[in-house]
């Protein structure tokens, strides 16, 4: 003899449970999905991006040319300014800046230019955010040890309006949840002079991590 069918109050309780079960079960999904997300979030660092956004170049020029044995240092005139951008390229984790930023030009190698890009400040740069440094150099007579080699390659650079540049910047950054980590980058430019009235076309340059 089969048993009589549930009550209907019966069945109500039984599809509320199951319902109940259900919701807990994707709650429980939901939050392990959360859960595992953020872990990777936070467990792997995309690094900083460091580019050259803008640089104008006014005046480079020896002013003091080497004696012939190319022994003592010759001495450039320089005019010069740069934006530098630090994106972070992380969709959760922040980043701090939280050393001195400091730029150095070079030619041929030869550093003949240094400032700071940003103090001992700690900037706060989002996720998915970037903070861009401003920095103007000048100088009517900075030494460097070009050697004959380099004249050389100066005064070519120099009939063409064209200079190939290095520019260095280092610093320190900690990202979120990790600790403080060096930052050390090398960015090639090709810059030709600008004037009052026509400044020089430049495009975006991506700096490489050193090391």
């Amino acid at each position: 003899m089969l048993p009589p069918p549930p009550l209907p109050s019966d069945r109500a309780t039984a599809m509320a449970r199951n319902e109940d079960t259900d919701l807990s079960c994707c709650g429980i999904i939901v939050t392990l999905t959360l859960a595992v997300v953020l872990v990777l979030a936070y467990a792997f660092v995309v690094p900083v991006r460091v580019t050259v956004d803008e640089a104008t170049l006014g005046r480079l020029a020896l002013t003091t040319p080497p004696p012939r044995n190319g022994t003592a240092p010759a001495s450039f005139a320089y005019d010069l300014s740069l934006a530098v951008a630090l994106r972070n390229r992380n969709w959760a984790m922040a980043v701090w800046r939280t050393a001195p930023l400091v730029a150095e030009l070079r030619f041929r190698g030869r550093p003949f230019a240094r400032a700071g890009l940003a103090g001992a400040g700690r900037d706060r740069i989002g996720a998915k955010r970037k903070e861009v440094y401003r920095v103007a150099l000048a100088a009517e007579s900075a030494p460097v040890a070009l050697g004959r080699a380099g004249v050389a390659e100066f005064a070519r650079a120099s009939a063409a309006g064209v200079f190939e540049l290095e520019l260095a910047v280092a610093g320190e950054v900690r990202y979120e949840a990790h600790n403080r980590r060096s930052l050390r980058v090398t960015c090639p430019l090709k810059l030709s002079l600008s004037t009052a009235t026509a400044v020089a076309p430049f495009s975006r340059v991506k700096c490489t991590h050193a090391g």
